[in-house]
């Protein structure tokens, strides 16, 4: 059962997704050193949503079956928002404050709750391991997805923070904000019509 939860909390944080691209786009931009708050806040939400859904939360959708779509439309508009802020956002002069480029941990926080493949993964994880059963069962998930959860959104902000050594002109760095927010913005789109 462990080994199980280890491999589903890997591969969904370690997947490509609306989360972990911001990531990258934070790591490239600021280094996985101001990257942290961000990573943190993002862990932690979604953490607090397994939480939640294994206590309960997941249910809603029973009652109220357009409660997911209005999350869908919350989060793909938040994820738009996100992805104009990351397309028009300035390169860092060498003299300008670092962080005023960077996202926080509260956004990382938000942006888990309004991400719908959090949503799925939260549901999905809860159902699979039988979350409701045992809480023993239920804080060892827990525990195991916010050890990976880090690990997996903060390996994308390495992976940025590498590839900004490689990609160092302001050219470059604006080109790549303007490829992220486009691929953001597809990807907000495409979970808007799924």
């Amino acid at each position: 059962m462990v080994l199980s939860m280890m491999l589903f909390s890997l591969v969904l944080s370690i997947s490509p997704g609306p989360v972990n691209l911001v990531a990258l786009t934070c790591g490239f931009n600021n280094g996985l050193l101001r990257s942290i708050p961000f990573v943190s806040g993002s862990t932690l939400g979604f953490v607090t949503l397994l939480f939640a859904t294994g206590m309960g939360l997941g249910e809603i959708s029973l009652y109220l079956p357009s409660a997911y779509d209005y999350l869908k439309y919350l989060g793909c508009g938040y994820l738009l928002y996100l992805a104009l802020a990351i397309s028009t956002s300035k390169v860092a002069e060498p003299n300008e404050d670092p962080r005023s480029n960077t996202f926080s941990f509260s956004q990382g926080w938000l942006m888990q709750w309004l991400n719908p493949k959090a949503w799925v993964a939260c549901l999905a994880g809860c159902s699979a391991f039988g979350v409701y059963e045992s809480d023993t069962r239920f804080s060892l998930f827990i525990g195991i997805y916010l050890v990976i959860c880090f690990v997996g959104i903060a390996s994308w902000a390495l992976l940025g923070s590498k590839m900004n050594s490689v990609l160092r002109s302001h050219r470059h760095i604006k080109l790549f904000n303007k490829l992220m927010g486009l691929i953001l913005a597809v990807l907000a789109t495409a979970l808007l019509f799924s």
